[in-house]
């Protein structure tokens, strides 16, 4: 089943920032899509519930430099 999970971001300063992020999220198997902005800090991705979990992509965005925002 296909699900959306989107998370505030601390830490992108640039374009370079969440370009890094939402290509590495993009080579997550089961992420069908990674939209990442600036403005506001975040992450909105598409994901299949049965390949990848909402944790293993927020490990995602912190292995990348990152913080999750609660």
């Amino acid at each position: 089943m296909v699900s959306m999970v989107t998370f505030k971001v601390d830490g992108m300063s640039c374009n370079g920032c969440s370009g890094k992020l939402q290509s590495a999220l993009s080579n997550v198997p089961g992420v069908s899509s990674a939209q990442v902005t600036l403005d506001p800090a975040q992450a909105a991705i598409q994901y299949d519930e049965q390949k990848v979990t909402p944790v293993a992509l927020q490990h995602v965005v912190e292995d990348v430099g990152f913080d999750v925002i609660a």
